[in-house]
């Protein structure tokens, strides 16, 4: 799982990267907030909006074998949302299918 470089993703206003396990995700809004966790734990819903919009909810799997990236339509239990533009989700699943590989873990078709 750990790897000699980090991962990183960014685009607009997100800033995501895997680090020794760790996945830290960053926003860049007028309220500063991130999330930290543990790769392993790491759980990703897409909710698909109007308007062009999809919003991704993370938080922490209950089991270890959920899959890391999977679509929703309940973000109960979810700790962080960013709202991204609905066409450039695939950039997103693309960055989480790698995380998915790297920690051993399914994404959900």
């Amino acid at each position: 799982m750990d790897s000699v470089e980090p991962k990183v993703f960014e685009l607009d206003r997100v800033h995501m990267q895997v680090d020794h396990g760790i996945f830290e995700l960053f926003r860049r809004n007028r309220i500063i907030g991130s999330y930290r966790t543990p790769l392993r734990w790491l759980k990703v819903r897409a909710e698909a909006r109007r308007g062009g919009v999809t919003r991704l909810h993370f938080g922490n799997v209950e089991q270890l074998d959920e899959p890391i990236y999977a679509s929703t339509t309940s973000s109960k239990r979810l700790l962080v949302t960013v709202e991204i533009a609905t066409a450039d989700e695939p950039f997103y699943r693309a960055y989480f299918t790698e995380l998915a590989h790297l920690s051993d873990r399914p994404i959900a078709s």
